[in-house]
Order: structure tokens, then sequence, then C-alpha cells
């Protein structure tokens, strides 16, 4: 099992499209992360309470510190390019035909699928890591120069989200990874998982919020993923609609339990059917 992780591991690092990857998620992040530091102590925000919601800008909190240094991910943005790299790690082992010469390395196919969800996870992880300190670098600057207010870098809760994100991104890796599986056509299989991610979320959210399904939009993976990060409340003690409470759980593990179900039901899924094709 360890030489196939190590197979699966070398796999993903000996081409550019992890760190090309990487390096575009990098860039993102940063300039989320700065546009939402930008926001911190405007004019329009210094009273607070915005019509009952409460305005995480209103001053730098613990859980504003979370949220501009998740900026990335709170928005989905960075989320983007683990998922769509799941994706194409899987398919593109499909399109080159390489898939054969691995189960004929290794005959055990779940052997084979249990090392390259390992790959993907620890390739998720190294992604959480570069997320993190490309927000940071993006955002302290503005803070500390522009905003003249502290980082925050000093307060284990900060440390904690950011701790967090490693487990998110490995997270969304495998449902990336689950949906190639699912799905052998690369292209399909991409624009399926980005469409959803980015277009279905933000619309379910949209007609949930309208509605007021408070309860409904708590398990949308993307809500989910924000309930994980942000464990202390930006708005410090202002009113808050209690309707709106219910859209997140009472805990960042109840949400990660949910969201490592839908990875583990794709991926799971995904490696039945992959044991079970003909792939020559």
């Amino acid at each position: 099992m360890i030489g196939a992780i190590r197979s699966e591991l070398r796999k993903v690092f000996s081409t550019r499209l992890w760190w090309g990857m990487g390096l575009g998620m990098a860039l993102v992040a940063a300039l989320i992360a700065m546009g939402f530091a930008a926001l911190l102590g405007n004019a329009n925000m210094d009273n607070g309470d915005n019509g009952g919601q409460g305005n995480p800008f209103a001053k730098l909190t613990v859980g504003t510190a979370q949220l501009i240094y998740n900026a990335g991910i709170v928005q989905q943005m960075s989320l983007l390019f683990p998922l769509a790299l799941g994706v194409m790690l899987i398919t593109g082992e499909y399109r080159h035909k390489t898939i054969s010469a691995t189960f004929l390395s290794t005959p055990n196919r779940w052997v084979v699928m249990i090392s390259k969800m390992v790959a993907v996870a620890i390739t998720g992880a190294l992604y959480a890591v570069v997320h993190a300190a490309s927000s940071i670098a993006g955002a302290v600057p503005i803070i500390k120069f522009v905003k003249h207010q502290p980082t925050l870098l000093g307060e284990p809760k900060v440390w904690e989200s950011l701790g967090i994100g490693i487990l998110v991104f490995a997270i969304w890796m495998l449902i990336g990874f689950g949906v190639g599986m699912l799905i052998r056509n690369q292209i399909a299989a991409v624009l399926i998982a980005v469409g959803f991610a980015f277009i279905i979320q933000t619309a379910l959210s949209i007609i949930f919020t309208v509605k007021h399904w408070y309860s409904a939009m708590k398990w949308i993976p993307g809500q989910l993923t924000s309930n994980m990060l942000i464990t202390s409340d930006p708005t410090a003690g202002q009113s808050v609609d209690p309707a709106a409470q219910s859209q997140y759980f009472d805990h960042w593990w109840q949400a990660g339990l949910v969201l490592v179900l839908y990875a583990a039901v794709l991926a799971i899924s995904g490696a039945f059917l992959t044991t079970r094709r003909d792939v020559t």
C-alpha cells in the first residue's frame, strides 16, 4: 500500500498541472483576501448593525479575521481549483490510457483506488497551506498598513480556522476525484463539477434566502465549508436574525461530518464502479 501511495504521489507531482493550478489559486486567494480586508472600517459600516443581520466588517474581531484569511474559500472561488484538479487527476488517466497500466502493475483495484484517494487528500492538504499563506500575504498589508488594525495572527482561533482549511481542501479534492471516477470524460466531469460548485450552489443559496428556507441552506456544500471555517462570531454580538442563524450547525465538526459524507459517497461510489468497469 505504501508503495502504491508513493507511486500515485509521483504521478501528481511529476506534472506541471498541480503547480500551475496552485499558482492560479494562490493569486486568486491573495486578491480576494485583499478585497475583504479593504472592507474593514468603511464609513458606511461604522454603525455595525446591518438591518438586523449583523455586520462582520464593522470592526476586526477573531471571526472577521477568520473570514478574511479564508475569503477565497468562503467566496468559493478558491475551491474550484482543488475540485477541478481532483477531477483531472483521475480523468486524465482515462484520457491518456494510463489507468490500464496502473491496474496491470497493481491488480488489486481497491488498493489502487485507496492509494489514489490518499494521494489526492495529501495534495489537497498542500493546496490548503499554499492558500493560507497567500491569503495572509494578501490581507496583512491591507489590515496593518492601510486599516491600521492588528492582524490577530496571534489568536489561536485564527490558526484553528486555517488548520481546518487543510481538511476542507482535502475533502473538496476528494469530491472532485469522486466526480471524475463517476464521469470519465474529462471535459464533461470538470464542467459538471465546477458548474455545480459555482452556479448551482449560488442559485440554491439565492432561492433559499428569498424563500427564507435557512434550515435547508446549511446542507449546501459551500455553506457547510463556511460553517467549518468561521468558528467565532464575526459580528461580535450585533443583533442577528434568529431565523438566519438556522443556516449553520452549532459546531464546525458537525458541518465537517456532512461534507465528509458527501465526499465519501462520491469517492466510494466512483471507486466501486471503477473496480467493475472494463478500462481497456
